[in-house]
């Protein structure tokens, strides 16, 4: 538990909780907070939760969908990319722009590894895709070099 709040119970359920534990040094809050966990598992499905839950679930389903589960992703070497990560590539006064989508470093409708990626944005030209390519994953909030992110492993 790193934040808590207190949510006051009358003191019979706690007192019942110590009774059945049989011990009065027994870990009531880590129990109701187990219980609680379980039921909003069980219930999150639901359509009785308020607007605001049922309108960020749906959003997160359809983007689920749509990239891949955000559990999942690309390895590359000890970089681990998360579907929905984004991967730019200057080139030419341009920039470049592939994504993670379901286990798979994608641009303009094919699969590559970071190496092809960037070799193909670069015409076919042998490029260095650890210096090349930028990385914002979805939790980042700026890109990072691809050869800063090997070198610090965040």
């Amino acid at each position: 538990m790193n934040n808590v709040v207190f949510v006051p119970i009358s003191s019979e359920i706690y007192n019942e909780f110590v009774l059945r534990y049989g011990d009065a040094r027994a870990d009531v809050a880590s129990t109701i907070e187990n219980v609680v966990a379980d039921y909003l598992e069980r219930t999150k499905d639901e359509q009785y939760w308020g607007e605001q839950y049922l309108a960020k679930r749906d959003a997160e389903r359809i983007l689920g969908e749509a990239l891949g589960d955000p559990d999942k992703g690309y390895q590359w070497l000890a970089i681990f990319l998360p579907n929905g990560t984004k991967l730019k590539m200057a080139y030419k006064g341009r920039d470049y722009y592939a994504e993670v989508v379901h286990e798979k470093i994608m641009y303009e409708g094919e699969s590559f590894s970071p190496s092809g990626l960037a070799n193909c944005i670069a015409s076919g030209t042998a490029r260095n895709a650890w210096r090349d390519l930028w990385i914002k994953r979805p939790r980042d909030k700026e890109w990072l070099l691809a050869d800063d992110l090997r070198r610090n492993r965040t």
